[in-house]
């Protein structure tokens, strides 16, 4: 049911992270992986033989975005898939945190998200195939997160922005979106401290352990396969079980 053979998928921020894990699962699958990011990958992301074929392409420049869908539709017959996987933010006081700061992370989840998707359905509706969007949003879409103000501001619209294109562009594109939930990647150390701390966290998740960037790429591989097929302006939540209510620590029921 998941036969991907030939397949062109455009992954963004595909060089590392849960985009690499991404794209190397489409590779795994046959298909072949486009990467739009600002920085060349470190190692070349490849698997079964297959290589990603990386553009240099800041999503957030209207001019380099251009210049990266040009090349991709003149290079490729068809774009079948697209994952607007780039996004992200540093943890930061919603009372200090500058203007410039808050437009520029609202720029980059919500806004260029919206400017890829617009320009690669040009090309899909012109196709004789349904094609796939999938965004990648996060939890802080639907709760609350101290810190991550506009983040989860803009990835909030990003769930809103797939239904509302899911219904606009439907049948010739299915959209959908992925809520990801605490994922262990080789910059958790980073944002959790230590492994001793994402142990911690790990605790407090259902599941009893992180996510790993393999089972984001899965829930996208099942959007893009006919297991899928009457799916679409879907939100899929890929978070361990979330999280439990805090009341739950706090009481002692009789």
């Amino acid at each position: 049911m998941i036969d991907l053979k030939n397949k062109s998928v455009v992954v963004t921020g595909g060089a590392k992270g849960i985009g690499a894990e991404i794209s190397k699962a489409f590779l795994k699958q046959n298909a072949n992986v486009i990467i739009l990011a600002r920085q060349k990958p470190a190692r070349i992301i490849q698997t079964k033989g297959r290589k990603a074929r990386f553009i240099e392409c800041d999503i957030r420049n209207i001019q380099s975005l251009d210049s990266a869908v040009q090349l991709i539709k003149n290079e490729y017959k068809s774009i079948d898939i697209l994952i607007n996987n780039a996004g992200g933010a540093p943890m930061t006081s919603a009372l200090t945190a500058s203007n410039k700061f808050h437009e520029a992370i609202i720029d980059l989840n919500l806004s260029a998200p919206l400017n890829v998707s617009q320009r690669f359905a040009k090309i899909m509706m012109r196709q004789k195939t349904i094609s796939n969007i999938i965004n990648i949003s996060s939890v802080t879409a639907s709760r609350p997160t101290p810190g991550s103000a506009a983040y989860g501001a803009a990835k909030g619209g990003l769930v809103n922005l797939t239904k509302t294109l899911a219904i606009e562009w439907a049948p010739k594109i299915k959209v959908n979106s992925i809520i990801v939930g605490y994922i262990e990647t080789e910059n958790s150390m980073l944002h959790y401290g230590s492994k001793k701390e994402i142990n911690k966290v790990a605790k407090t998740i259902p599941m009893k352990r992180m996510g790993k960037p393999e089972d984001v790429a899965n829930a996208c591989l099942f959007f893009s396969s006919d297991l899928a097929d009457w799916i679409t302006g879907a939100a899929l939540e890929v978070h361990g079980g979330g999280e439990k209510p805090a009341y739950l620590d706090a009481a002692k029921p009789k």
